[in-house]
């Protein structure tokens, strides 16, 4: 696949004068994720620019790019050339050469099955991602999982490969990611939407959940053992999220519809970005309202 030509432009918002403190929480969800990629669209298309990402798992991939300067046109381009072909993703995954392979598995004589997470993303991130934090653009955290710790860790300083990559890290496809000598997983599993991370300043937080659940079979079939797995995952992100919001709502919450999208269908890209377009109206009715008070308040 030849590389995309991609551009870091400099963002100037069209609405310094009433724009408001912004956080952007970007949540983890697989290939649901996806779908990030339009919200990211709406602020490009309004001229807003975030003071502040947060982004767990799929969620941090896509916060990294962002952050790092890449618009979100750039951003879906890649996505498109680099997703949309499903023989493509498997000549990346599997097509390497040995010792490539070998260290993307991470293979052991126990023929551990495990991907290594920081291998696969040199492998698919764009070049222009920033590799340390001080890089980026935005400021902006990525949330793991203390393995030993049992507590969700807002990564913010060092490489940013290494923090996207122990974000997501989940268990059963990813080995673990040593960040400054501690063992992480999947931020999902403690925190998939991290919307409570955000600067106290912050007026507004839009927070995108794609944390999605188990969708019932239309033909009545019985999910899969690996289905039942990554369902699993689901229903202890969602119900996560779910006591979060008992004790604190973002100013705006979006849940694109793509719950029936499985965990590691990144190949159905069109798909997911056609069901989820919706939530771009959605976005721009609810932020516009948000700015328009924000413009209110300073004029009184």
């Amino acid at each position: 696949m030849a590389k995309t030509e991609l551009k870091t432009p400099s963002r100037k918002t069209k609405l310094t004068a009433s724009d408001p403190s912004i956080c952007l929480v970007l949540g983890g969800g697989g290939a649901r994720g996806i779908s990030h990629i339009l919200i990211l669209e709406v602020l490009d298309e309004l001229g807003v620019v975030p003071r502040q990402i947060l982004g767990t798992s799929i969620g941090a991939i896509f916060g990294a790019a962002y952050a790092s300067g890449l618009s979100a046109r750039d951003i879906r381009q890649f996505a498109m050339e680099a997703l949309s072909k499903r023989t493509e993703i498997l000549k990346k995954l599997f097509l390497q050469k040995p010792d490539t392979l070998r260290e993307l598995w991470n293979l052991t004589p126990l023929r551990s099955s495990l991907m290594n997470p920081e291998r696969l993303l040199e492998m698919v991130l764009p070049e222009q991602i920033a590799k340390d934090f001080t890089e980026l653009k935005i400021p902006a955290k990525f949330v793991a999982t203390d393995f030993y710790a049992q507590k969700a860790v807002a990564l913010d300083f060092g490489s940013v490969h290494k923090a996207v990559a122990a974000s997501m890290a989940l268990p059963a496809i990813f080995t673990p990611v040593e960040y400054e000598g501690t063992p992480f997983i999947d931020g999902g599993m403690t925190n998939p939407l991290p919307f409570d991370l955000s600067f106290p300043a912050m007026q507004v937080t839009i927070a995108v959940d794609v944390t999605g659940g188990p969708v019932r079979d239309e033909k009545g079939k019985k999910p899969a053992p690996m289905d039942v797995l990554f369902a699993a995952s689901q229903i202890q992100q969602n119900s996560i999220v779910n006591e979060k919001l008992k004790t604190r709502q973002p100013e705006i919450l979006i849940r694109p519809p793509v719950d029936h999208i499985q965990v590691l269908a990144f190949y159905k890209i069109k798909e997911i970005l056609a069901e989820a377009a919706p939530v771009k109206d959605e976005l721009k009715r609810k932020l516009e309202k948000h700015i328009k008070a924000g413009a209110q308040q300073k004029k009184t």
